[in-house]
């Protein structure tokens, strides 16, 4: 059956195309007119697609030369355990930062309560960080821990870049991840400005809740956004 081709699936076959390391770092993408050729479309699909892979980091353009493949080739993959994402990335040996956004006081989130199983007068503190990989953001990390089991999180939140090691110097050693939700989601605008893309971009959140064995106590709730383009979960 012939396929109908569009410029998402197009993007993708060609993706696909780098993985398999069909393209050299630097050579010569084809013409917008063969393309079209090859899968049957209008040129202006094609279009789409090659915009939509220098959105992904996959191809450049030098106007009155054409299209280039950037050497981009495999995404991150990352597996769902209870290791920290600052280990998951040191056992990659891949370069990485992490930048600490800010602490704050939450207000009125019975989302959040309920998922740290608090009362709505316990107090509850936000810390935002972004993790940088070779220069470029690739995810937004965010948790809410209570300030009662964190007495000293106003003073230390704002200089944290691993929770999983300020859990472990506050006594919680033995951490496991429960009710984690893996969905794909459109970025809000303080995202995208954040994670630094342009134009349309899907993206992975991951929820979770971290307690801390035997005693089962909620110690956080976290909320990571991860770009697409550059992970992969294995379950």
């Amino acid at each position: 059956m012939k396929q109908n081709w569009s410029w998402e699936t197009i993007a993708d076959s060609l993706i696909q195309d780098f993985q398999k390391k069909v393209y050299d770092k630097g050579e010569k993408m084809p013409s917008e007119n063969k393309l079209a050729a090859r899968f049957g479309v209008p040129r202006s699909e094609i279009r789409k697609a090659y915009e939509r892979l220098k959105e992904l980091g996959y191809v450049y353009s030098m106007q009155g030369y054409g299209s280039f493949f950037s050497g981009k080739r495999e995404k991150i993959r990352l597996s769902m355990s209870d290791e920290s994402f600052s280990k998951k990335l040191s056992a990659m040996n891949v370069s990485f930062e992490t930048r600490n956004l800010g602490c704050r006081k939450l207000h009125d989130d019975s989302l959040i309560q309920t998922m740290l199983g608090l009362d709505s007068d316990e107090a509850i503190y936000k810390i935002t960080r972004l993790r940088i990989l070779n220069d470029e953001p690739i995810a937004i990390h965010t948790s809410y821990l209570p300030l009662d089991l964190f007495p000293t999180i106003r003073e230390d939140g704002k200089t944290i870049t691993s929770l999983y090691d300020y859990m472990h110097s506050c006594g919680y050693l033995n951490l496991h991840s429960e009710n984690v939700q893996l969905t794909v989601s459109s970025l809000k605008d303080k995202e995208r400005t954040l994670l630094n893309i342009k134009g349309y971009a899907p993206s992975l959140i991951l929820t979770e809740r971290c307690v801390s064995l035997p005693s089962g106590i909620i110690l956080q709730v976290a909320r990571t956004v991860y770009r697409s383009d550059k992970f992969i979960f294995e379950l």
